[in-house]
C-alpha cells in the first residue's frame, strides 16, 4: 500500500492536472452546438473528480486513524533506513513485473488540448487527398505522414452515442424544451383552459389563472412534473449552471414573502372533517349539521381529552393544511424560477414550434434527420440574427421572417379578431376565413347553444351570433305557424281557399 504522503502527493498532482484539463476545454474556441454541449458536460465530470479528490485529501489531512503521524515518527526516527526500505520494496515489485508498462498519467490529458473541429478538417482534407491519389488526379500526393492527423480529442464515439439518446426529437439537443407530456398533464386538470401547446408554452407558468378548486392531486402531480423536467433538463443541457444555488435564493425570497399572508388561510376550512368550502353559506350549514357534529364528538372520544383535546387535534389539521398550501406555494415558485431562467429557450421553442406548422411531414422528417441542422457561430452573432426583424413579420419554413412582399400579397397586415375565440386574432382574411371550419370555433360555438352552419360564417362577435340564432329561431316559428296560411285547397266548384279557411267550411257543411 502506497504511503500516506504519496497518496496525498498523488491527489494534490490530480487536482491540477483536472484544472489544467478544465482550462484547456474553455480555451477551445468550438462552433458547432453539440461540441460545446459535450464539452461542458466533460467539464461537469471533471469537477466531480475534482470534488472526489479534494474530500480524499481532506479525510487524508484528518488521519482519523492516525496513519499519517505514525508514518511521520516512523521516517523521522529511522533516518533513512526507512527510506531505503521503501525504495527497496519498489524494486522488488518492478523485479516480479518486469513486463509491467507504466503508463505516463499525462497522457491521459493531452485529449483535452486538442480541438475537434481542426480534427475534422483534417480528417476531411486527408479523406480528399487519398481519394484524389486513388483518381490519379495527383500522383504526386503523399498522404503517408497523415498518420500525425489522427489526433485524440475530448470527444469519442461514446460521447456521440450518449449524446443522441440524451434529448428528445424535439429537444433537438438542448436547444428547445419538450413540454408536451406537462401539456396533456394540464389539459387533464379541472376548469383549466383548453389552450393549444403554443399557447401553453406562453402561459404555463401563469399559476394564478388556475381556480384554487382545482388545485388537487392532479395538479400536484402536474407541478412535480414540471419541475422534475426542468432540473433533468438543466443537468442535460445546463450542466455547469448552479441549480442549487438558484432554488436556494428562490427560497429565500420566498420565504420573506409568504409569511405575512400564512395567517389568512384556512377561512372557510373545516378542520374537523378535513374539508374545504367555496361560499360561506355552505360552509355555515356544515358547521351546523348533524355529520360535522358527530365527527367533532368522535375526535373529543379518540383523543380521550374532551373538547380541549379535540379542539388540539383539529387546529393540527390547520396547521397540515397550511403547511400542504405553503408547500404548493413553493412548488408554483420553483417552476417560475425555473421558467425565468429558460425564458430565452422556451420563446426560441414557441418561434420553433410555429415554424413547424408550416412545414410539409417531407420537410419534417429531413430535418429530424438532419444531426447538425446549423453551424452555431458565436453567440453574439446569433443573438443578432434572431432578433432582427423590425417589421415582426412571420417565420417562414426556414425559420426567417418571410420577405415583405409575400407579407402584403397574403393581406398578414390586417388582423381579424375573433370574440367568439377568446379575442384571438388572426392574420390575413385567409386564415380568418379558415378558422370558422376549426374545431376550436366549432366547440365555442356549442358551447353558446350555436350550432356552426354557414350561415354564422364570418360572424365573431358573440353578441351578433346570439342576435342571428335569436332571428333564426323566430323565423323557423313563424314558418311554421303560417304553413296554414300558405297551403291552399280547390272545391269542387273550383273555389280556392286555405287550409284553415277550407278546413273550417268543410266541417260547416258549407262546401
Amino acid at each position: 500500500m502506497d504511503s500516506i504522503v504519496e497518496q496525498q502527493r498523488q491527489a494534490y498532482e490530480d487536482v491540477e492536472r483536472l484544472e489544467q484539463a478544465i482550462v484547456d476545454l474553455m480555451l477551445q474556441n468550438l462552433t458547432k452546438h453539440r461540441y460545446r454541449l459535450i464539452r461542458e458536460q466533460k467539464i461537469n465530470g471533471l469537477l466531480e473528480q475534482i470534488q472526489s479528490r479534494s474530500k480524499h485529501l481532506l479525510d487524508l489531512e484528518a488521519d482519523a486513524l492516525g496513519l499519517r503521524a505514525k508514518e511521520s515518527a516512523a521516517m523521522a526516527d529511522g533516518g533513512f533506513d526507512e527510506f531505503y526500505a521503501r525504495l527497496g520494496s519498489i524494486g522488488n515489485y518492478h523485479r516480479r513485473n518486469p513486463e509491467l508498462v507504466v503508463r505516463p498519467p499525462e497522457l491521459d490529458f493531452l485529449k483535452y488540448k486538442h480541438n475537434p473541429e481542426e480534427a475534422d478538417e483534417k480528417r476531411r482534407a486527408r479523406a480528399a487527398r487519398e481519394l484524389a491519389s486513388a483518381q490519379g488526379e495527383d500522383p504526386a500526393a503523399d498522404v503517408v505522414g497523415d498518420e500525425e492527423d489522427e489526433t485524440e480529442t475530448f470527444i469519442d464515439e461514446a460521447d456521440e452515442r450518449e449524446l443522441e439518446t440524451m434529448f428528445s426529437g424535439e429537444e433537438r439537443f438542448g436547444r428547445y424544451v419538450d413540454l408536451n407530456e406537462q401539456h396533456d398533464l394540464y389539459l387533464n386538470i379541472k376548469d383549466a383552459r383548453r389552450l393549444t401547446y403554443l399557447e401553453y408554452l406562453a402561459e404555463f407558468a401563469k399559476f394564478a389563472d388556475i381556480p384554487r378548486k382545482s388545485k388537487d392531486a392532479k395538479y400536484v402531480e402536474y407541478l412535480s412534473s414540471l419541475r422534475a423536467y426542468f432540473e433533468g433538463f438543466f443537468a442535460r443541457s445546463m450542466p455547469l449552471f448552479n441549480l442549487a444555488q438558484a432554488a436556494r435564493e428562490s427560497r429565500a425570497v420566498f420565504d420573506a414573502e409568504w409569511k405575512p399572508a400564512a395567517a389568512s388561510a384556512g377561512d372557510l376550512f373545516c378542520a374537523a372533517c378535513k374539508r374545504e368550502f367555496e361560499k360561506e353559506t355552505t360552509f355555515a350549514a356544515h358547521m351546523g349539521s348533524r355529520k360535522h357534529q358527530k365527527t367533532v364528538e368522535r375526535l373529543a372520544k379518540e383523543s380521550g381529552g374532551g373538547a380541549a383535546a379535540a379542539e388540539h387535534v383539529q387546529q393540527r389539521n390547520i396547521e397540515q393544511k397550511q403547511a400542504a398550501e405553503r408547500e404548493l406555494a413553493w412548488l408554483e415558485r420553483l417552476v417560475q424560477r425555473y421558467a425565468e431562467i429558460l425564458a430565452d429557450k422556451i420563446q426560441d421553442t414557441r418561434s420553433n414550434v410555429q415554424r413547424r406548422q408550416a412545414l410539409t411531414e417531407h420537410e419534417r422528417a429531413q430535418e429530424q434527420l438532419d444531426d447538425e441542422p446549423e453551424q452555431l457561430g458565436d453567440d453574439d452573432d446569433d443573438q443578432g440574427e434572431q432578433l432582427y426583424n423590425p417589421l415582426n413579420l412571420p417565420l417562414g419554413w426556414d425559420g426567417k421572417p418571410i420577405p415583405f412582399w409575400l407579407y402584403k400579397l397574403h393581406g398578414l397586415g390586417v388582423k381579424f379578431e375573433c370574440e367568439i375565440c377568446g379575442n384571438t386574432v388572426y392574420r390575413g382574411r385567409k386564415a380568418f376565413e379558415r378558422h370558422f371550419q376549426e374545431p376550436r370555433h366549432a366547440t365555442n360555438m356549442r358551447r353558446l347553444g350555436i350550432p356552426n352552419t354557414r350561415q354564422f360564417h364570418g360572424v365573431a362577435s358573440i353578441e351578433e351570433a346570439l342576435g342571428l340564432w335569436e332571428r333564426i329561431q323566430r323565423d323557423k316559428k313563424q314558418t311554421t305557424v303560417n304553413a296554414d296560411t300558405f297551403e291552399e285547397f280547390e272545391d269542387s266548384e273550383g273555389n280556392v281557399f286555405n287550409k284553415k279557411t277550407y278546413l273550417d267550411l268543410k266541417r260547416q257543411g258549407l262546401i
